[in-house]
Protein backbone atom coordinates (compact mmCIF):
# COMPACT_ATOMS: atom_id res chain seq x y z
CA UNK A 1 0.00 0.00 0.00
CA UNK A 2 2.65 2.17 0.67
CA UNK A 3 4.17 1.37 -2.89
CA UNK A 4 1.39 2.43 -4.48
CA UNK A 5 0.98 5.82 -2.45
CA UNK A 6 4.60 6.32 -3.20
CA UNK A 7 4.45 5.50 -6.87
CA UNK A 8 1.36 8.02 -6.96
CA UNK A 9 3.39 10.38 -5.81
CA UNK A 10 5.87 10.74 -8.56
CA UNK A 11 3.85 10.03 -11.29
CA UNK A 12 1.28 12.74 -9.97
CA UNK A 13 4.22 15.28 -9.66
CA UNK A 14 6.26 13.25 -12.59
CA UNK A 15 6.11 17.08 -14.58
CA UNK A 16 7.84 18.87 -11.49
CA UNK A 17 10.18 16.24 -11.08
CA UNK A 18 11.28 16.68 -14.96
CA UNK A 19 12.16 20.37 -14.22
CA UNK A 20 13.87 19.83 -10.99
CA UNK A 21 15.95 17.28 -13.11
CA UNK A 22 16.78 19.37 -16.05
CA UNK A 23 17.35 22.76 -13.58
CA UNK A 24 19.85 20.19 -11.86
CA UNK A 25 21.81 19.60 -15.13
CA UNK A 26 21.70 23.48 -15.54
CA UNK A 27 23.11 24.13 -12.55
CA UNK A 28 26.20 21.49 -12.88
CA UNK A 29 26.57 22.88 -16.43
CA UNK A 30 26.71 26.35 -15.47
CA UNK A 31 29.11 26.59 -12.67
CA UNK A 32 31.37 24.26 -14.44
CA UNK A 33 31.64 26.94 -17.48
CA UNK A 34 31.87 29.32 -15.04
CA UNK A 35 35.16 28.14 -13.49
CA UNK A 36 36.98 26.87 -16.63
CA UNK A 37 39.73 27.59 -16.54
CA UNK A 38 40.33 28.99 -13.20
CA UNK A 39 42.53 26.17 -12.08
CA UNK A 40 44.58 23.30 -14.38
CA UNK A 41 41.89 20.39 -13.49
CA UNK A 42 39.29 22.38 -15.60
CA UNK A 43 41.24 24.20 -18.30
CA UNK A 44 39.85 22.00 -20.93
CA UNK A 45 36.65 23.90 -20.70
CA UNK A 46 38.00 27.42 -22.25
CA UNK A 47 36.09 29.78 -24.59
CA UNK A 48 39.29 30.31 -26.86
CA UNK A 49 42.51 29.48 -27.08
CA UNK A 50 45.94 30.88 -28.82
CA UNK A 51 48.82 30.08 -29.65
CA UNK A 52 51.50 30.81 -32.18
CA UNK A 53 51.15 29.59 -35.79
CA UNK A 54 53.65 27.57 -36.68
CA UNK A 55 52.94 28.08 -40.51
CA UNK A 56 53.36 31.86 -39.98
CA UNK A 57 56.12 33.15 -41.83
CA UNK A 58 56.85 35.11 -38.78
CA UNK A 59 57.43 32.25 -36.83
CA UNK A 60 61.01 32.11 -36.73
CA UNK A 61 61.05 35.79 -35.56
CA UNK A 62 59.09 35.15 -33.11
CA UNK A 63 61.63 31.82 -32.10
CA UNK A 64 64.67 34.01 -32.09
CA UNK A 65 63.06 36.34 -30.08
CA UNK A 66 62.82 34.18 -27.44
CA UNK A 67 66.20 32.80 -27.72
CA UNK A 68 68.12 36.02 -26.64
CA UNK A 69 67.41 34.61 -23.43
CA UNK A 70 67.92 31.33 -22.07
CA UNK A 71 65.26 31.86 -19.79
CA UNK A 72 62.82 32.45 -22.70
CA UNK A 73 63.93 30.27 -24.45
CA UNK A 74 61.06 28.06 -25.57
CA UNK A 75 58.16 30.33 -24.92
CA UNK A 76 56.54 29.89 -28.52
CA UNK A 77 55.58 26.62 -27.66
CA UNK A 78 52.94 27.73 -24.84
CA UNK A 79 49.13 27.26 -25.07
CA UNK A 80 47.06 29.81 -23.65
CA UNK A 81 43.15 28.96 -23.01
CA UNK A 82 40.85 32.21 -21.79
CA UNK A 83 38.08 30.88 -19.34
CA UNK A 84 34.92 32.70 -17.92
CA UNK A 85 36.98 33.17 -14.31
CA UNK A 86 40.83 32.53 -15.16
CA UNK A 87 43.59 32.37 -18.09
CA UNK A 88 45.52 29.03 -18.21
CA UNK A 89 49.34 28.62 -19.82
CA UNK A 90 50.17 25.50 -20.80
CA UNK A 91 53.52 24.00 -22.31
CA UNK A 92 55.61 26.34 -20.56
CA UNK A 93 59.45 25.66 -20.92
CA UNK A 94 60.50 23.62 -17.70
CA UNK A 95 63.86 26.16 -17.03
CA UNK A 96 61.41 29.23 -17.05
CA UNK A 97 59.25 27.58 -14.49
CA UNK A 98 62.55 26.88 -12.25
CA UNK A 99 64.04 30.17 -13.14
CA UNK A 100 60.75 31.95 -11.51
CA UNK A 101 59.77 30.02 -9.16
CA UNK A 102 56.31 28.50 -10.58
CA UNK A 103 54.90 26.02 -9.13
CA UNK A 104 53.13 24.37 -12.07
CA UNK A 105 51.69 21.08 -12.79
CA UNK A 106 52.64 19.42 -15.53
CA UNK A 107 54.07 22.74 -16.77
CA UNK A 108 50.47 24.27 -16.97
CA UNK A 109 49.86 27.29 -14.32
CA UNK A 110 46.21 29.55 -14.62
CA UNK A 111 45.79 32.56 -13.08
CA UNK A 112 42.65 34.66 -12.52
CA UNK A 113 41.36 36.74 -14.92
CA UNK A 114 42.63 40.11 -13.34
CA UNK A 115 45.43 38.88 -11.77
CA UNK A 116 48.18 38.62 -15.06
CA UNK A 117 49.84 42.13 -15.17
CA UNK A 118 52.04 41.16 -12.42
CA UNK A 119 52.47 37.86 -13.73
CA UNK A 120 56.22 37.91 -15.18
CA UNK A 121 55.31 35.90 -18.28
CA UNK A 122 53.02 39.05 -19.08
CA UNK A 123 56.20 40.98 -19.72
CA UNK A 124 58.11 38.07 -20.90
CA UNK A 125 56.09 37.00 -23.87
CA UNK A 126 55.95 40.41 -25.27
CA UNK A 127 57.34 40.51 -29.51
CA UNK A 128 58.70 44.00 -30.30
CA UNK A 129 57.50 44.34 -34.12
CA UNK A 130 59.36 46.71 -35.81
CA UNK A 131 57.84 49.03 -38.87
CA UNK A 132 59.80 49.82 -41.67
CA UNK A 133 60.23 53.33 -42.31
CA UNK A 134 58.49 54.48 -45.58
CA UNK A 135 59.21 57.31 -47.76
CA UNK A 136 56.41 59.26 -46.34
CA UNK A 137 57.69 58.92 -42.63
CA UNK A 138 61.25 58.46 -41.99
CA UNK A 139 60.61 57.66 -38.54
CA UNK A 140 60.81 53.39 -37.51
CA UNK A 141 58.24 52.82 -34.95
CA UNK A 142 57.15 49.30 -32.90
CA UNK A 143 54.05 47.75 -32.05
CA UNK A 144 53.73 44.89 -28.97
CA UNK A 145 52.36 41.78 -29.78
CA UNK A 146 51.52 40.26 -26.59
CA UNK A 147 49.73 36.69 -26.71
CA UNK A 148 49.26 37.12 -23.04
CA UNK A 149 47.41 40.01 -23.08
CA UNK A 150 44.99 38.96 -25.55
CA UNK A 151 43.82 36.11 -23.41
CA UNK A 152 43.28 38.62 -20.74
CA UNK A 153 41.11 40.66 -22.95
CA UNK A 154 39.09 38.04 -24.21
CA UNK A 155 38.35 37.00 -20.30
CA UNK A 156 37.67 40.65 -18.72
CA UNK A 157 36.36 42.63 -21.42
CA UNK A 158 34.99 40.30 -24.48
CA UNK A 159 33.69 37.43 -22.66
CA UNK A 160 33.21 38.84 -18.32
CA UNK A 161 31.50 36.54 -16.29
CA UNK A 162 28.79 38.43 -15.14
CA UNK A 163 25.69 37.51 -16.66
CA UNK A 164 26.77 34.05 -16.19
CA UNK A 165 26.86 34.03 -12.51
CA UNK A 166 23.71 36.38 -12.37
CA UNK A 167 21.85 33.15 -14.06
CA UNK A 168 23.53 30.50 -11.81
CA UNK A 169 21.81 32.13 -8.92
CA UNK A 170 18.80 32.59 -10.42
CA UNK A 171 18.60 28.95 -11.32
CA UNK A 172 19.57 28.11 -7.86
CA UNK A 173 16.64 30.16 -6.96
CA UNK A 174 14.19 28.71 -9.24
CA UNK A 175 15.48 25.16 -7.82
CA UNK A 176 14.54 25.77 -4.22
CA UNK A 177 11.00 27.46 -5.59
CA UNK A 178 10.17 24.44 -7.75
CA UNK A 179 10.89 21.84 -4.81
CA UNK A 180 9.20 23.81 -2.56
CA UNK A 181 6.00 23.62 -4.90
CA UNK A 182 6.38 19.49 -5.57
CA UNK A 183 5.99 19.33 -1.64
CA UNK A 184 2.71 19.01 -0.70
CA UNK A 185 0.57 21.05 1.67
CA UNK A 186 3.00 23.84 2.07
CA UNK A 187 1.66 27.09 2.61
CA UNK A 188 1.71 30.21 0.02
CA UNK A 189 2.06 27.66 -3.45
CA UNK A 190 -0.03 29.51 -5.29
CA UNK A 191 2.24 32.87 -5.23
CA UNK A 192 5.25 30.43 -5.64
CA UNK A 193 3.57 29.41 -8.68
CA UNK A 194 2.77 32.97 -10.33
CA UNK A 195 6.53 33.55 -9.69
CA UNK A 196 8.18 30.71 -11.32
CA UNK A 197 5.93 31.59 -14.14
CA UNK A 198 8.01 35.07 -14.09
CA UNK A 199 10.68 33.89 -13.27
CA UNK A 200 11.33 30.95 -15.79
CA UNK A 201 10.94 32.96 -19.35
CA UNK A 202 13.38 35.79 -16.97
CA UNK A 203 16.11 33.46 -17.10
CA UNK A 204 15.69 32.05 -20.10
CA UNK A 205 15.17 35.83 -21.83
CA UNK A 206 18.60 36.43 -19.49
CA UNK A 207 20.91 32.95 -20.37
CA UNK A 208 19.75 33.40 -24.08
CA UNK A 209 21.76 36.65 -24.64
CA UNK A 210 24.18 35.41 -22.30
CA UNK A 211 24.47 32.35 -24.98
CA UNK A 212 24.38 34.21 -27.99
CA UNK A 213 26.99 37.12 -26.55
CA UNK A 214 29.40 33.93 -25.40
CA UNK A 215 28.42 32.58 -29.29
CA UNK A 216 29.53 36.31 -30.51
CA UNK A 217 32.74 36.51 -28.60
CA UNK A 218 33.87 33.37 -29.54
CA UNK A 219 33.56 33.80 -33.19
CA UNK A 220 34.68 37.60 -33.18
CA UNK A 221 37.89 36.13 -31.63
CA UNK A 222 38.24 33.19 -34.03
CA UNK A 223 37.57 35.83 -36.93
CA UNK A 224 39.46 38.70 -35.83
CA UNK A 225 42.77 38.13 -33.99
CA UNK A 226 44.59 36.32 -36.47
CA UNK A 227 44.09 38.85 -38.70
CA UNK A 228 44.76 41.70 -36.45
CA UNK A 229 48.39 39.91 -35.66
CA UNK A 230 48.94 38.69 -39.13
CA UNK A 231 48.37 35.34 -39.22
CA UNK A 232 51.13 35.25 -35.90
CA UNK A 233 48.77 34.14 -33.78
CA UNK A 234 46.15 31.03 -33.99
CA UNK A 235 43.07 30.97 -32.53
CA UNK A 236 40.61 27.82 -31.49
CA UNK A 237 37.23 28.33 -30.58
CA UNK A 238 36.40 26.55 -27.29
CA UNK A 239 33.39 23.96 -28.71
CA UNK A 240 33.04 22.33 -25.26
CA UNK A 241 31.90 25.68 -23.14
CA UNK A 242 29.69 26.82 -26.37
CA UNK A 243 27.91 23.11 -26.27
CA UNK A 244 27.24 23.46 -22.38
CA UNK A 245 26.27 27.18 -22.58
CA UNK A 246 23.64 26.12 -25.57
CA UNK A 247 22.63 22.79 -23.64
CA UNK A 248 21.97 25.19 -20.74
CA UNK A 249 19.91 27.24 -22.46
CA UNK A 250 17.77 24.59 -23.82
CA UNK A 251 17.37 23.02 -20.86
CA UNK A 252 15.92 26.38 -19.15
CA UNK A 253 13.84 26.90 -22.15
CA UNK A 254 12.20 23.36 -21.34
CA UNK A 255 12.13 24.23 -17.94
CA UNK A 256 9.88 27.47 -18.63
CA UNK A 257 7.88 25.15 -21.25
CA UNK A 258 7.18 22.37 -18.21
CA UNK A 259 5.99 25.14 -16.04
CA UNK A 260 3.67 26.67 -18.01
CA UNK A 261 2.11 23.64 -19.05
CA UNK A 262 1.11 22.74 -15.39
CA UNK A 263 -0.46 25.99 -15.25
CA UNK A 264 -2.76 25.67 -18.45
CA UNK A 265 -3.67 22.02 -17.26
CA UNK A 266 -4.37 23.35 -13.62
CA UNK A 267 -6.51 26.42 -15.46
CA UNK A 268 -8.38 23.90 -17.53
CA UNK A 269 -9.18 21.47 -14.78
CA UNK A 270 -10.43 24.57 -12.77
CA UNK A 271 -12.27 26.17 -15.68
CA UNK A 272 -14.25 22.67 -16.06
CA UNK A 273 -15.04 22.19 -12.72
CA UNK A 274 -16.68 25.55 -12.55
CA UNK A 275 -17.99 24.88 -15.56
CA UNK A 276 -20.04 21.58 -14.03
CA UNK A 277 -20.95 23.55 -11.03
CA UNK A 278 -24.34 24.91 -12.73
CA UNK A 279 -25.14 22.20 -14.96
CA UNK A 280 -25.65 20.15 -10.77
CA UNK A 281 -27.40 23.21 -9.18
CA UNK A 282 -29.82 23.52 -12.46
CA UNK A 283 -30.74 19.22 -12.19
CA UNK A 284 -31.58 19.76 -8.40
CA UNK A 285 -34.02 22.84 -9.14
CA UNK A 286 -35.36 20.96 -11.80
CA UNK A 287 -36.40 18.08 -9.48
CA UNK A 288 -37.40 19.86 -7.02
CA UNK A 289 -39.96 22.01 -9.03
CA UNK A 290 -41.21 18.39 -10.28
CA UNK A 291 -41.29 17.50 -6.61
CA UNK A 292 -43.63 20.71 -5.81
CA UNK A 293 -45.69 20.31 -8.94
CA UNK A 294 -46.43 17.05 -8.14
CA UNK A 295 -47.18 17.83 -4.77
CA UNK A 296 -49.95 20.56 -5.31
CA UNK A 297 -51.46 18.23 -7.65
CA UNK A 298 -51.70 15.42 -5.03
CA UNK A 299 -53.82 18.24 -2.79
Amino acid sequence: MVAISVIWFFTKRMPRIFALIFNIITIFLLIFLLIGCYNPANESTFLVKYTFDESSPFYSIIEKSYEKSNTTLGLENVIIRSGYMGVCIDKIPSQYSAYNNMTTSSNTICYPRKDLSSVPLYKDLEIQLSNIASSSSKTQSSVVLDILKLAQITSVNVLHPYVLMATIILTILMFLFILYVTVPKLPFKLFVNRFLLLLSPALVLTWGLGAMWTHVGINGSYRLVPSASMNIIDVKKGKKAATMAWFSFAFLLLDSTILWLIYLRDRKSLKEEIDNVPCAQNRYNHYSSSDSSTLHSKV
